[in-house]
């Protein structure tokens, strides 16, 4: 740790002393590793910008330096500058006509631009002489060709060539998950890892890329334990955490992501999502308290942070102290108005202060912003019948069809029936939502308790459980 705080002070000092200098006019002679420090920084910063600037200064000083016009054409690639990137790179290749490096970022600018026969000829004849230990890096390249005709399974057959050879190469291990993605090819992805981790079990990267295709093939508490091997061998593995912790909030298992996501506070320090992270899992573990204490912490660090005004209101709902809930919502919608939950939350809030007309208008909101939730649907339609409103949550659910579908809308549509004394039109409607979904029945029973004690409703129910268990 003291080592990386005298680092830091050191680049802060190069940096500061370098933009006082060019303020004065007075420059004077600087290293090339100092310049490539200077470039880096500014990128990581995302201020590329001045990374051009420097890199223009470090041409100045050193013409004949091949890897300053690398890093230019680089760095003209992030504004889309494709032939200025190839001008800088022909400069370079004059300088190291036999530089691998400039011949692959070559095939790579002309694929972007279309030129895929250009690109795919430099692939080619690199192939043709180049030793087995770089020929990861032309399979990177050649990924970054298919990647741009939307040739996905071609890009991922090359990545999963390149990480057969390295599966050390950062950034093979990092594109062969993106190639996975875009082709889908999850169960291939999962094989593929599984080879790596047998032969090399200390790969943090593969046991990472490893979790993600277990999670898209829906084995979730495999992924868990992957995502936590990867942080585990590589403690200082941010994404690993954070991912391990997101999948365990995802399965509901909120105790252990509560326990990942405070690691990963506690070792990569203040961030203001993380701290919603886990004021959202003290939530759902039913500890508002700790929540509140979360989030103002969250709040005092942006306080531009929608999601933690968001959980704010929903932690006073949950203690029931409505109008600091509703003074929560209305600060989280005026940061996001695109968020239908929060439009929802604020309904709710009004409904429970029995200010019916703010309550509408708020599920209206919340049905408009995300028409295909159909959470929002359920909970105005609900709002409605409990109002003695039948008509209008009739509407209210036809125009959800537009737009959504769900067993929830199908057992409103039944209670709708059975309280306006239409038995045989709630056993139609009921009967296909037991079909579609059994296990959400006890919806019925919230909207209209007394039908308990319906026989024939009771004995279609529990004929579709029989069905249900067989």
């Amino acid at each position: 740790m003291e080592h990386k705080i005298k680092r830091d002070a050191a680049l802060i000092n190069l940096v500061s002393d370098f933009e006082a200098k060019i303020e004065q006019g007075n420059l004077g002679y600087i290293e090339d590793k100092a310049f490539i420090r200077l470039i880096e920084y500014y990128e990581e910063e995302y201020l590329p910008e001045k990374a051009l600037d420097v890199v223009d200064i470090a041409l100045e000083q050193f013409k004949y330096r091949s890897d300053f016009y690398i890093i230019k054409a680089k760095l003209l690639l992030n504004f889309s500058k494709y032939d200025e990137c190839l001008d800088y790179l022909e400069q370079a290749a004059v300088i190291a006509p036999f530089e691998t490096e400039i011949l692959l970022f070559k095939a790579r600018v002309l694929a972007l631009k279309k030129e895929i026969t250009s690109a795919l000829e430099i692939i080619t004849d690199l192939k043709s002489y180049i030793i087995t230990e770089d020929l990861v890096d032309v399979l990177i390249a050649e990924s970054f060709v298919y990647e741009s005709m939307k040739d996905f399974d071609k890009m991922y057959d090359c990545l999963a060539k390149a990480v057969k050879i390295d599966s050390n190469n950062v950034e093979a291990m990092e594109r062969i998950w993106i190639s996975a993605e875009l082709s889908r090819r999850y169960s291939d992805s999962v094989k593929l890892h599984l080879e790596i981790i047998d032969k090399d079990p200390y790969n943090y990267q593969a046991w990472y890329n490893l979790g993600h295709g277990y999670n898209c093939v829906y084995e979730y508490e495999k992924a868990v334990e992957a995502l936590e091997y990867s942080f585990i061998i590589n403690e200082n593995f941010e994404s690993g955490y954070l991912d391990c912790a997101d999948t365990c909030v995802q399965i509901g298992n909120y105790r252990k992501a509560l326990e990942i996501y405070l690691e990963a506070n506690g070792k990569f320090g203040l961030n203001s999502e993380l701290m919603v992270n886990i004021a959202n899992c003290y939530i759902k573990l039913c500890n508002t308290a700790l929540a509140k204490q979360w989030l103002l912490k969250s709040i005092r660090l942006d306080s531009y942070n929608d999601e933690a005004y968001f959980l704010l209101g929903e932690s006073y709902s949950k203690e029931a102290v409505w109008y600091n809930a509703i003074n929560a919502y209305h600060k989280a919608i005026d940061l996001d108005n695109r968020r239908e939950e929060y439009y929802l939350g604020l309904a709710k809030a009004y409904l429970a202060v029995e200010d019916y007309n703010k309550a509408t208008i708020n599920f209206q909101m919340a049905t408009q912003t995300g028409p295909e939730d159909t959470q929002s649907w359920f909970e105005y339609a609900c709002f409605l019948i409990k109002l003695g409103l039948f008509d209008e949550a009739t509407l209210v659910l036809e125009e959800a069809e537009d737009y959504t579908f769900g067993p929830e809308l199908m057992y409103c549509k039944a209670a709708i029936h059975y309280l306006k004394n239409d038995n045989s039109g709630c056993i139609e409607v009921l009967e296909e939502a037991l079909f579609e979904d059994y296990s959400k029945h006890s919806i019925l029973y919230d909207i209209v308790p007394e039908i308990k004690l319906d026989k024939e409703i009771s004995g279609i129910i529990r004929f579709y459980n029989e069905v249900d268990e067989e």
